[in-house]
């Protein structure tokens, strides 16, 4: 990604996305793409746009003391975090733009990528670079949002009502994804063979909205349009999204169901 667009963290932001959105959401679809990966031992393996790598720590799991894993992102505060959480896990850290790794040719036997695919500036020189870096039979695996859940339909709204319609754009265009056939299309015309995406759901359980919904808002890009809000204010965006999703509230939990697309493909 660009140093100008895709998912850009600062402050604290990167840290409480580790605490709080891995165990709840990433860290959860993480094992769902590497079931469809199947990562083996000894295998090479590049994480893009790995953000505080919980993708990259589960594929070295996957492939032992002889393989090595490869993580790259362009969001430094992120990496920091990822480099502090694997500290003892041999992975090597890349900061750097998809479109220009820097990276060897046919040196990788598997490209995964979890929620990136989407903010990739320019798509195809990407595609491009990841089917380049993979070796001959190589896999790419990529997971990608499928549309808004209810809780982030009801969120992008709070937020648009009480911040503003540009914020709620930005954080709705987190979940403003290709389809399925596009993402198919785009794996084919980059000269992916057997080209093909899998869709993939789970249940959600989160803590509920007015606990949720700040650590939520303090873990994304626009933080500090929330932080800027007044008490009253903040209240009132977490009221209505408390509101909007009383129907999946469970006990002391709001639990629903999320879906994402994985794109896959073959060198």
């Amino acid at each position: 990604m660009s140093k100008t667009l895709g998912f850009q963290l600062s402050g604290d932001a990167a840290e409480i996305y580790e605490k709080v959105m891995v165990p709840l959401w990433f860290g959860r679809w993480a094992e769902q793409l590497l079931d469809v990966v199947a990562l083996q031992p000894g295998e090479v393996v590049l994480d893009v746009a790995c953000g505080t790598g919980v993708t990259t720590r589960l594929a070295k799991q996957s492939v032992g003391e002889t393989g090595r894993v490869t993580g790259l992102d362009i969001n430094a505060p992120m990496l920091q975090v990822a480099r502090d959480v694997a500290a003892g896990l041999e992975i090597e850290w890349i900061e750097s733009d998809v479109s220009d790794s820097g990276l060897a040719s046919d040196s990788f036997d598997a490209v995964i990528s979890q929620h990136g695919y989407h903010y990739f500036p320019d798509k195809v020189r990407a595609l491009a670079e990841l089917r380049r870096i993979l070796s001959p039979g190589g896999r790419i695996v990529m997971s990608i949002w499928n549309g808004h859940s209810a809780y982030t339909h009801a969120l992008c709204d709070a937020v648009e009502r009480h911040i503003s319609p540009e914020v709620a754009s930005k954080q709705r265009g987190q979940r403003l994804t290709p389809s399925p056939d596009d993402l198919k299309t785009a794996l084919h015309d980059a000269g992916f063979k057997d080209a093909g995406v899998k869709t993939q759901t789970l249940e959600i359980s989160v803590p509920v909205a007015r606990e949720f919904v700040p650590l939520h808002l303090g873990s994304m890009p626009i933080a500090a349009a929330f932080h800027a809000l007044g008490e009253a204010e903040k209240q009132n965006l977490v009221n209505d999204v408390e509101e909007a999703v009383s129907a999946y509230a469970v006990g002391d939990r709001l639990v629903y169901t999320d879906t994402v697309n994985v794109a896959f493909g073959r060198k």
